[in-house]
């Protein structure tokens, strides 16, 4: 019977119902808070945390109006660092969405390749494109970047092997912001 709910019972449901309506969920994109941010040429290192959730992250966002690179960790996970980029689309995302798992390429200077994966995803209420890469040998890329000069990405976008997208980061100041990303990380955790 309706008229037999409690109005605590009421109250609970149109929060819900308001909720489902408005879109606000935990399937929104979140704004993280930055705070001790500090620049190192073309790179900054700071940290970025909602509630208890932090990390710590190198950033590279220089080189492209519409993009930026990062490498990122977690205080508790410092020693298990990921590489990340982020281009904008000009428009918020409905869903989130995985939108493929592709074959990536990270080389820096006259390196070797580094080959692994790269998964592109969006965010609800987010305006950008994230690509998350995996299966890359980690430590040898941090080396690398410490000691080159700039980082080029190859990203297959599709199956097709000529549709790459190829994006070229400076790494001038990334040996500091790495070193200082070790730091915060390590001081956090």
């Amino acid at each position: 019977m309706p008229g037999s709910a409690t109005p605590g019972y009421r109250w609970k449901t149109i929060l819900v119902v308001l909720l489902l309506i408005t879109g606000v969920g935990g399937a929104q994109a979140v704004d993280f808070n930055t705070t001790q941010q500090q620049q190192h040429q073309m790179w900054q290192s700071l940290v970025v945390q909602l509630g208890s959730e932090n990390h710590v992250r190198a950033i590279e966002s220089s080189s492209y109006s519409d993009a930026m690179l990062s490498i990122n960790t977690t205080p508790g996970r410092c020693l298990s660092p990921w590489l990340e980029m982020r281009s904008d689309l000009g428009e918020n995302q409905s869903l989130d969405d995985r939108v493929n798992d592709v074959p990536a390429d990270v080389l820096v200077g006259d390196h070797y390749t580094l080959t692994g994966r790269a998964e592109l995803l969006t965010e609800r209420g987010d305006n950008g494109l994230y690509v998350r890469f995996y299966d890359l040998d980690m430590p040898t890329l941090l080396q690398q970047m410490r000691e080159g000069d700039e980082l080029h990405l190859r990203i297959r976008m599709t199956e097709d092997v000529e549709d790459y997208w190829f994006m070229t980061f400076s790494l001038a100041g990334a040996e500091d912001a790495l070193s200082r990303m070790n730091q915060l990380c390590f001081s956090l955790g």
